[in-house]
């Protein structure tokens, strides 16, 4: 028997005894210590890091390669792959309590008509984000939003994209997941308000509701991508959505109603995120996708990225010449968040240090922050924007749509309105020529599912758009991939 002793600042120390060699990151999860695995640990983003002494593991080949020796010397571990074999202690930081998201956002105007048991009660919507999750309270009869809670999703450990979670539940690790979420949101509703909500409301992505629920993703994965359900049912008092494909889901069809862009003769509606998805509204038709765009937008897999949090830089410009920057707090750079990397991005390009191609000569240093931006983060962002842009062209050209007719293009989702407009036009992540049509939403998912939660008519409408939305399948589109490959080009 050996004693494992799990420490992080301003908490107790916790221990636990093993009688076997055991992950750190193990240990982490059984003690409910916060901590993000973005490759859901594999090894290859090198990002769980944790500093660890005692008896320990040799460095594994995927620790060589991403940690330094001075690294290794000062004790930090990689911990989804190192084992303590005896005694030791762990000692582990997160940003996961200050992470910056958006909850707030557009709401159209609609008549109440809660889709409540009650006429006094609460009711609480939920927005599970691949990143973050937003959970709004709301009191009836008014229907008013009393309070707000965003936190990182807890299920990041395991994965940071849709895609690695998808590989941990089919290799046995759907539980996990599921206890994970269903254990975060009950915590979160018990932050909101010490009642039993009535209804609840919860939206996201078809992987994410699939993850809640408990229900096998193996469908998802494969062609000829078909989910274990499409929702838009009750489970007791809660009401999951209905998706529209095995890639659009709930949330977009919250999305859409957040928006009112039925409204427009012709618009465009883009969620820019892990996994973007989008919808045309074209002559009373809807047509939708989504690409795999990776978490790069989320700091994960870029040498220096992270999440939107303190110390985060979050904006990027050039001043006098130079590049300068801001950060998150106003504290001391410690990595770059996704629309900092935007940024980043646009103002190399402007500076001729990147050119069209993506070449860059040797790693650039924004600024006095000490916080560089390297060859393959830059091939990380192309990927990333390719996937959005191409899926944008795509989904035009199918509608028989050009950007001159939409008479708005909307932005959904707390990463996609935060970015610099100018900049990700920039890079060549959305069309110029719609700068002046966005419209910037907000959280419309959320907003979207609290709709849901305050008229019955919405919820019903709801179930229609998921029922008579046409989902485009880009995997095998030869003009998607064709677009793709073009788009991989900065503008």
């Amino acid at each position: 028997m050996f004693t494992i002793t799990v420490c992080a600042p301003d908490k107790a120390p916790i221990s636990r005894t093993y009688d076997a060699p055991v992950l750190l990151s193990d240990v982490l999860e059984a003690v409910h210590a916060p901590h993000d695995m973005p490759c859901g640990g594999r090894g290859t983003c090198g990002k769980c890091r944790v500093t660890a002494q005692g008896t320990l593991s040799e460095p594994s080949d995927a620790e060589l390669t991403h940690l330094s020796e001075a690294d290794l010397a000062s004790g930090i571990r990689l911990s989804c792959q190192t084992y303590a074999t005896g005694d030791a202690t762990v000692y582990y930081t997160t940003n996961a309590d200050t992470v910056q998201a958006i909850s707030t956002g557009f709401m159209p105007d609609f008549p109440l008509h809660p889709s409540t048991t009650t006429d006094t009660c609460l009711g609480v919507a939920v927005d599970i984000g691949t990143t973050t999750i937003a959970a709004y309270l709301y009191a009836f009869p008014a229907g008013k939003c009393i309070k707000t809670v965003c936190e990182q999703n807890a299920q990041a450990r395991y994965g940071a994209d849709v895609i690695s979670r998808i590989e941990y539940a089919t290799a046995g690790g759907l539980s996990k997941l599921q206890e994970a979420i269903t254990e975060q949101i009950a915590r979160m509703i018990g932050m909101l308000t010490l009642e039993q909500p009535d209804t609840v409301v919860i939206t996201g992505n078809t992987t994410m509701l699939h993850l809640y629920a408990g229900l096998p993703v193996d469908g998802i994965a494969k062609a000829p991508f078909t989910p274990t359900s499409y929702f838009g049912q009750w489970q007791g008092r809660t009401y999951l959505p209905r998706c529209i494909s095995a890639y659009v889901g709930a949330d977009i069809t919250t999305a859409i109603l957040a928006s009112d862009m039925k409204k427009d003769t012709t618009s465009f509606l883009v969620d820019i995120g892990t996994n973007g998805e989008m919808a045309l509204w074209h002559n009373g038709g809807l047509l939708c996708c989504s690409t795999a765009a990776g978490p790069a937008f989320e700091g994960a897999g870029i040498t220096h990225g992270m999440l939107a949090a303190d110390g985060a830089i979050n904006k990027v410009y050039i001043k006098d010449g130079a590049i300068a920057y801001e950060t998150i707090g106003g504290v001391p750079a410690k990595g770059i968040c996704g629309t900092g990397l935007i940024d980043a991005i646009g103002c190399m390009l402007d500076l001729g240090v990147l050119d069209e191609t993506g070449y860059l000569e040797e790693d650039y240093q924004i600024g006095d922050s000490g916080i560089y931006i390297t060859t393959q983060d830059v091939r990380a962002v192309q990927l990333a924007k390719a996937a959005i842009s191409a899926g944008i062209e795509t989904l035009l050209h199918k509608g028989g749509v050009s950007v001159s007719q939409l008479d708005a293009f909307y932005i959904a989702g707390g990463f996609g309105s935060m970015i610099d407009q100018k900049s990700a036009a920039r890079i060549g992540l959305i069309p110029t020529e719609a700068l002046p049509k966005v419209k910037v939403l907000g959280n419309a998912a959320g907003n979207g599912a609290a709709m849901l939660l305050l008229s019955q008519e919405k919820l019903a409408e709801s179930e229609q758009v998921g029922k008579e939305a046409e989902a485009i399948e880009l995997s095998g589109d030869d003009y998607f991939r064709d677009c793709y490959i073009e788009k991989m080009m900065f503008e």
